[in-house]
Protein backbone atom coordinates (compact mmCIF):
# COMPACT_ATOMS: atom_id res chain seq x y z
CA UNK A 1 0.00 0.00 0.00
CA UNK A 2 2.90 2.37 1.02
CA UNK A 3 4.76 1.40 -2.28
CA UNK A 4 1.63 2.49 -4.75
CA UNK A 5 1.25 5.37 -2.96
CA UNK A 6 4.77 6.50 -3.35
CA UNK A 7 4.51 5.62 -6.82
CA UNK A 8 1.34 8.02 -7.27
CA UNK A 9 3.13 10.83 -5.07
CA UNK A 10 6.20 10.38 -7.34
CA UNK A 11 3.87 10.07 -11.01
CA UNK A 12 1.84 13.03 -9.39
CA UNK A 13 5.23 15.10 -9.15
CA UNK A 14 6.46 14.21 -12.21
CA UNK A 15 3.43 15.65 -13.92
CA UNK A 16 2.87 18.60 -11.97
CA UNK A 17 6.98 19.57 -12.77
CA UNK A 18 6.41 18.55 -16.63
CA UNK A 19 3.11 21.14 -16.57
CA UNK A 20 3.72 23.16 -13.74
CA UNK A 21 1.92 26.45 -15.49
CA UNK A 22 -1.22 24.63 -17.14
CA UNK A 23 -2.05 22.57 -13.59
CA UNK A 24 -0.89 25.76 -11.48
CA UNK A 25 -4.03 27.84 -13.60
CA UNK A 26 -6.30 25.26 -13.13
CA UNK A 27 -5.80 24.69 -9.54
CA UNK A 28 -6.09 28.53 -9.14
CA UNK A 29 -9.33 28.35 -10.96
CA UNK A 30 -10.92 26.16 -8.90
CA UNK A 31 -9.34 27.24 -5.41
CA UNK A 32 -10.66 31.27 -6.60
CA UNK A 33 -14.41 29.55 -7.57
CA UNK A 34 -14.54 28.07 -3.83
CA UNK A 35 -13.55 31.42 -2.19
CA UNK A 36 -16.26 33.21 -3.89
CA UNK A 37 -18.82 30.41 -3.49
CA UNK A 38 -17.63 30.74 0.04
CA UNK A 39 -18.35 34.42 0.08
CA UNK A 40 -21.63 34.94 -1.70
CA UNK A 41 -23.22 31.81 0.86
CA UNK A 42 -21.70 33.42 4.08
CA UNK A 43 -22.81 36.89 3.31
CA UNK A 44 -25.95 36.93 1.24
CA UNK A 45 -26.08 40.66 1.95
CA UNK A 46 -27.10 41.65 -1.85
CA UNK A 47 -30.10 39.40 -2.96
CA UNK A 48 -29.63 41.12 -6.31
CA UNK A 49 -26.94 39.06 -6.82
CA UNK A 50 -28.69 36.06 -6.55
CA UNK A 51 -29.39 35.02 -10.26
CA UNK A 52 -25.47 36.01 -11.18
CA UNK A 53 -23.88 34.27 -8.81
CA UNK A 54 -23.06 31.42 -10.69
CA UNK A 55 -21.93 33.17 -13.89
CA UNK A 56 -20.01 35.40 -11.52
CA UNK A 57 -18.45 33.03 -9.86
CA UNK A 58 -17.20 31.17 -13.05
CA UNK A 59 -16.05 34.25 -14.65
CA UNK A 60 -14.12 35.47 -11.81
CA UNK A 61 -12.73 32.43 -11.29
CA UNK A 62 -11.43 32.23 -14.98
CA UNK A 63 -9.72 35.47 -14.21
CA UNK A 64 -8.02 34.36 -10.86
CA UNK A 65 -6.57 31.83 -13.17
CA UNK A 66 -4.11 34.17 -14.53
CA UNK A 67 -3.27 36.96 -12.04
CA UNK A 68 -0.88 36.67 -9.24
CA UNK A 69 -1.97 35.36 -6.06
CA UNK A 70 -2.22 38.40 -4.00
CA UNK A 71 -4.22 39.96 -6.47
CA UNK A 72 -6.54 36.82 -6.19
CA UNK A 73 -6.55 37.80 -2.01
CA UNK A 74 -7.65 41.86 -2.81
CA UNK A 75 -9.99 40.83 -4.87
CA UNK A 76 -12.08 38.14 -2.08
CA UNK A 77 -11.08 40.78 0.60
CA UNK A 78 -12.60 43.87 -1.90
CA UNK A 79 -15.91 41.72 -2.43
CA UNK A 80 -16.53 40.85 1.27
CA UNK A 81 -15.78 44.66 1.94
CA UNK A 82 -18.49 44.91 -0.99
CA UNK A 83 -20.88 42.49 0.18
CA UNK A 84 -20.31 44.08 3.94
CA UNK A 85 -21.31 47.17 2.25
CA UNK A 86 -25.12 46.40 1.89
CA UNK A 87 -25.13 46.40 5.30
CA UNK A 88 -23.58 49.25 6.76
CA UNK A 89 -21.08 51.18 5.15
CA UNK A 90 -19.68 52.13 8.86
CA UNK A 91 -19.03 48.37 8.85
CA UNK A 92 -17.47 47.91 6.25
CA UNK A 93 -14.89 50.68 6.62
CA UNK A 94 -13.81 49.32 10.09
CA UNK A 95 -13.59 45.81 8.47
CA UNK A 96 -11.44 47.37 5.72
CA UNK A 97 -9.34 49.16 8.50
CA UNK A 98 -9.36 46.01 10.39
CA UNK A 99 -7.37 44.38 7.59
CA UNK A 100 -5.40 47.28 6.35
CA UNK A 101 -3.56 47.44 9.70
CA UNK A 102 -2.92 43.95 9.98
CA UNK A 103 -1.34 44.14 6.53
CA UNK A 104 0.76 47.54 7.52
CA UNK A 105 2.19 45.85 10.43
CA UNK A 106 2.79 41.92 9.40
CA UNK A 107 1.07 40.96 6.64
CA UNK A 108 3.40 43.08 3.77
CA UNK A 109 6.61 40.94 4.83
CA UNK A 110 5.10 37.73 3.52
CA UNK A 111 2.07 36.62 1.70
CA UNK A 112 1.64 33.36 3.01
CA UNK A 113 -0.10 35.31 6.01
CA UNK A 114 -2.43 36.53 3.61
CA UNK A 115 -3.31 32.91 2.83
CA UNK A 116 -3.99 32.01 6.34
CA UNK A 117 -6.23 35.04 7.16
CA UNK A 118 -8.42 34.13 4.32
CA UNK A 119 -8.38 30.49 4.96
CA UNK A 120 -9.81 30.58 8.97
CA UNK A 121 -12.77 32.26 8.10
CA UNK A 122 -13.39 30.11 4.82
CA UNK A 123 -12.85 27.16 6.24
CA UNK A 124 -14.47 27.73 9.30
CA UNK A 125 -17.78 27.93 7.18
CA UNK A 126 -17.65 24.02 6.79
CA UNK A 127 -15.75 23.82 10.68
CA UNK A 128 -12.58 22.78 9.21
CA UNK A 129 -10.32 25.85 10.47
CA UNK A 130 -8.39 23.53 12.91
CA UNK A 131 -6.57 22.59 9.61
CA UNK A 132 -4.92 25.90 9.05
CA UNK A 133 -2.46 25.92 12.55
CA UNK A 134 -1.75 22.20 12.29
CA UNK A 135 -0.58 22.18 8.66
CA UNK A 136 1.24 25.94 8.75
CA UNK A 137 3.12 24.92 12.16
CA UNK A 138 3.91 21.79 9.89
CA UNK A 139 6.22 24.25 7.28
CA UNK A 140 6.11 27.34 8.69
CA UNK A 141 7.61 29.47 11.78
CA UNK A 142 5.85 30.80 14.91
CA UNK A 143 5.75 34.49 12.85
CA UNK A 144 2.47 33.07 11.49
CA UNK A 145 0.88 32.80 14.78
CA UNK A 146 -0.84 36.47 14.60
CA UNK A 147 -2.09 34.96 11.00
CA UNK A 148 -4.08 32.92 12.98
CA UNK A 149 -5.69 35.47 15.46
CA UNK A 150 -6.14 37.88 12.89
CA UNK A 151 -8.19 34.87 10.84
CA UNK A 152 -10.05 34.30 13.77
CA UNK A 153 -10.73 37.97 14.57
CA UNK A 154 -12.08 38.15 10.89
CA UNK A 155 -14.25 35.20 11.01
CA UNK A 156 -15.97 36.66 14.24
CA UNK A 157 -16.22 40.08 12.67
CA UNK A 158 -18.07 38.71 9.75
CA UNK A 159 -20.31 36.62 12.25
CA UNK A 160 -20.90 39.51 13.77
CA UNK A 161 -22.13 41.88 10.69
CA UNK A 162 -24.09 38.87 9.66
CA UNK A 163 -26.07 38.63 13.25
CA UNK A 164 -26.69 42.38 12.90
CA UNK A 165 -28.10 42.24 9.27
CA UNK A 166 -30.45 39.54 10.33
CA UNK A 167 -31.81 41.97 13.74
CA UNK A 168 -31.96 44.79 11.88
CA UNK A 169 -34.18 43.53 9.45
CA UNK A 170 -36.99 43.42 12.46
CA UNK A 171 -35.70 46.75 14.45
CA UNK A 172 -36.90 50.10 13.69
CA UNK A 173 -34.48 52.24 12.15
CA UNK A 174 -32.99 54.74 14.62
CA UNK A 175 -30.21 57.15 12.05
CA UNK A 176 -27.63 55.99 14.21
CA UNK A 177 -24.53 55.59 11.11
CA UNK A 178 -22.60 54.51 14.42
CA UNK A 179 -24.85 51.29 15.38
CA UNK A 180 -23.64 48.77 12.95
CA UNK A 181 -20.05 49.53 13.93
CA UNK A 182 -20.97 49.84 17.52
CA UNK A 183 -22.77 46.10 17.56
CA UNK A 184 -19.92 45.04 15.65
CA UNK A 185 -17.27 45.64 18.54
CA UNK A 186 -18.64 44.82 21.13
CA UNK A 187 -19.85 40.83 19.26
CA UNK A 188 -15.98 40.34 19.11
CA UNK A 189 -15.27 42.50 22.42
CA UNK A 190 -17.40 40.51 24.51
CA UNK A 191 -17.76 36.71 22.58
CA UNK A 192 -15.57 34.17 24.92
CA UNK A 193 -15.73 31.78 22.26
CA UNK A 194 -13.59 33.89 20.06
CA UNK A 195 -11.17 34.00 22.56
CA UNK A 196 -11.49 30.08 23.36
CA UNK A 197 -10.72 29.69 19.88
CA UNK A 198 -7.45 32.71 19.25
CA UNK A 199 -6.14 30.98 22.91
CA UNK A 200 -6.62 27.41 20.61
CA UNK A 201 -4.45 28.46 17.91
CA UNK A 202 -1.73 29.64 19.12
CA UNK A 203 -1.21 27.21 22.14
CA UNK A 204 -1.97 24.61 18.79
CA UNK A 205 0.58 25.99 16.31
CA UNK A 206 3.17 26.28 19.33
CA UNK A 207 2.96 22.55 20.61
CA UNK A 208 2.64 21.17 16.56
CA UNK A 209 5.50 23.14 15.79
CA UNK A 210 7.69 22.56 18.68
CA UNK A 211 6.99 18.45 18.33
CA UNK A 212 7.92 18.79 14.75
CA UNK A 213 11.01 19.80 15.37
CA UNK A 214 11.89 17.30 17.63
CA UNK A 215 15.10 14.30 17.23
CA UNK A 216 12.90 11.39 17.68
CA UNK A 217 11.32 9.65 14.99
CA UNK A 218 8.09 10.18 13.23
CA UNK A 219 8.20 13.83 14.85
CA UNK A 220 5.86 15.43 12.42
CA UNK A 221 2.92 12.89 12.72
CA UNK A 222 2.92 12.92 16.73
CA UNK A 223 3.04 17.03 16.51
CA UNK A 224 -0.61 16.46 14.37
CA UNK A 225 -2.14 13.95 16.59
CA UNK A 226 -1.05 16.32 19.59
CA UNK A 227 -2.30 19.02 17.84
CA UNK A 228 -5.98 17.02 17.04
CA UNK A 229 -5.86 16.25 20.61
CA UNK A 230 -5.25 20.03 21.97
CA UNK A 231 -7.92 21.47 19.64
CA UNK A 232 -9.72 19.07 21.21
CA UNK A 233 -9.59 19.80 25.01
CA UNK A 234 -9.40 23.67 23.68
CA UNK A 235 -13.36 23.51 22.58
CA UNK A 236 -14.04 21.03 25.97
CA UNK A 237 -12.14 23.50 28.08
CA UNK A 238 -14.88 26.22 26.44
CA UNK A 239 -17.79 24.40 27.67
CA UNK A 240 -16.78 23.39 30.92
CA UNK A 241 -15.40 26.62 32.14
CA UNK A 242 -17.46 29.26 30.10
CA UNK A 243 -20.34 26.57 29.33
CA UNK A 244 -19.88 27.71 25.51
CA UNK A 245 -22.26 25.06 23.97
CA UNK A 246 -20.16 23.02 21.50
CA UNK A 247 -21.24 20.28 19.05
CA UNK A 248 -19.75 17.47 19.61
CA UNK A 249 -20.78 15.31 16.63
CA UNK A 250 -19.72 18.34 14.47
CA UNK A 251 -15.97 18.75 16.58
CA UNK A 252 -15.39 15.06 15.85
CA UNK A 253 -16.22 14.86 11.94
CA UNK A 254 -14.07 18.24 11.38
CA UNK A 255 -11.40 16.90 13.65
CA UNK A 256 -11.44 13.54 11.76
CA UNK A 257 -11.66 15.95 8.03
CA UNK A 258 -8.83 17.92 9.25
CA UNK A 259 -6.11 14.88 10.85
CA UNK A 260 -6.94 13.35 6.81
CA UNK A 261 -6.00 16.86 5.17
CA UNK A 262 -3.03 17.22 7.66
CA UNK A 263 -1.72 13.41 6.96
CA UNK A 264 -2.16 13.94 3.27
CA UNK A 265 -0.57 16.70 3.09
CA UNK A 266 2.32 15.38 5.18
CA UNK A 267 2.77 12.46 3.16
CA UNK A 268 3.34 14.33 -0.21
CA UNK A 269 5.48 16.94 1.17
CA UNK A 270 7.74 14.74 3.33
CA UNK A 271 7.71 11.32 3.80
CA UNK A 272 11.18 10.08 5.80
CA UNK A 273 12.17 6.53 5.95
CA UNK A 274 12.52 6.24 9.46
CA UNK A 275 14.46 3.01 9.03
CA UNK A 276 16.96 4.04 7.41
CA UNK A 277 18.37 6.18 9.79
CA UNK A 278 22.04 7.27 10.13
CA UNK A 279 23.91 8.78 12.74
CA UNK A 280 27.56 10.47 12.15
CA UNK A 281 30.06 12.43 14.19
CA UNK A 282 32.56 14.55 12.57
CA UNK A 283 34.77 17.61 13.96
CA UNK A 284 36.73 20.55 12.64
CA UNK A 285 39.15 23.06 14.90
CA UNK A 286 36.58 24.86 16.86
CA UNK A 287 33.38 22.03 17.02
CA UNK A 288 32.69 18.26 16.97
CA UNK A 289 29.18 18.20 14.80
CA UNK A 290 26.59 15.06 15.89
CA UNK A 291 24.42 14.39 12.97
CA UNK A 292 21.34 12.45 12.08
CA UNK A 293 20.32 11.98 8.59
CA UNK A 294 16.66 10.26 7.60
CA UNK A 295 16.10 9.30 4.20
CA UNK A 296 13.28 10.35 2.46
CA UNK A 297 10.98 7.60 1.15
CA UNK A 298 11.04 7.89 -2.72
CA UNK A 299 11.00 5.36 -5.61
CA UNK A 300 12.23 5.45 -9.04
CA UNK A 301 9.00 5.44 -11.45
CA UNK A 302 10.13 3.99 -14.98
CA UNK A 303 7.87 3.64 -17.96
CA UNK A 304 8.28 0.83 -19.50
CA UNK A 305 7.36 0.51 -23.16
CA UNK A 306 6.65 -3.07 -24.64
CA UNK A 307 7.02 -3.45 -28.45
CA UNK A 308 5.60 -7.00 -29.79
CA UNK A 309 6.88 -6.90 -33.22
CA UNK A 310 4.86 -10.39 -35.22
CA UNK A 311 6.96 -11.78 -38.04
CA UNK A 312 6.43 -15.06 -39.85
CA UNK A 313 7.61 -17.86 -38.37
CA UNK A 314 6.73 -20.12 -40.94
CA UNK A 315 9.73 -18.69 -43.03
CA UNK A 316 11.85 -18.35 -40.06
CA UNK A 317 11.89 -21.93 -39.66
CA UNK A 318 12.36 -22.19 -43.04
CA UNK A 319 15.67 -20.20 -43.46
CA UNK A 320 17.12 -21.76 -39.74
CA UNK A 321 16.67 -25.22 -41.29
CA UNK A 322 18.20 -24.64 -44.57
CA UNK A 323 21.33 -22.71 -43.00
CA UNK A 324 21.63 -25.92 -40.49
CA UNK A 325 22.07 -28.41 -43.66
CA UNK A 326 24.73 -25.77 -45.29
CA UNK A 327 26.52 -26.02 -42.23
CA UNK A 328 26.91 -29.49 -41.72
CA UNK A 329 27.34 -30.57 -45.30
CA UNK A 330 30.39 -28.03 -45.39
CA UNK A 331 31.18 -29.63 -42.11
CA UNK A 332 31.28 -33.22 -43.69
CA UNK A 333 32.45 -32.89 -47.16
CA UNK A 334 35.56 -30.37 -46.56
CA UNK A 335 36.84 -30.90 -49.95
CA UNK A 336 33.60 -29.44 -51.73
CA UNK A 337 34.76 -26.11 -50.62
Amino acid sequence: MVMALLVFKTRLKDLYEKHYKMIRSILKIIISAVLFAAVFYSLPFRPEWNEYEVPFVIMIALICGFIPDLAIMCLVALFVIYEVAAVSVVAAFGFFALLAIYFLLFGRYTKKQSYIVLLIPVLGIWNLSYVVPIVAALFLSPAMIPACVVGVLVQYVLMGIREYEILSQNAVDTGNTMESFQYMVDYVMGNREMIILIVTFSLVYLIVYAIRKGRFNYSSHVGIFVGLVTCMAGVISGDVLWSIPANMSDLFIGLAITAVIAYVIQFFRMSLDYTGVRKMQFQDDEYYYYVKAVPKLKVAVVDKTVTRIEEDRTEEKIDLKEEIEKVLEEDLNPDSK
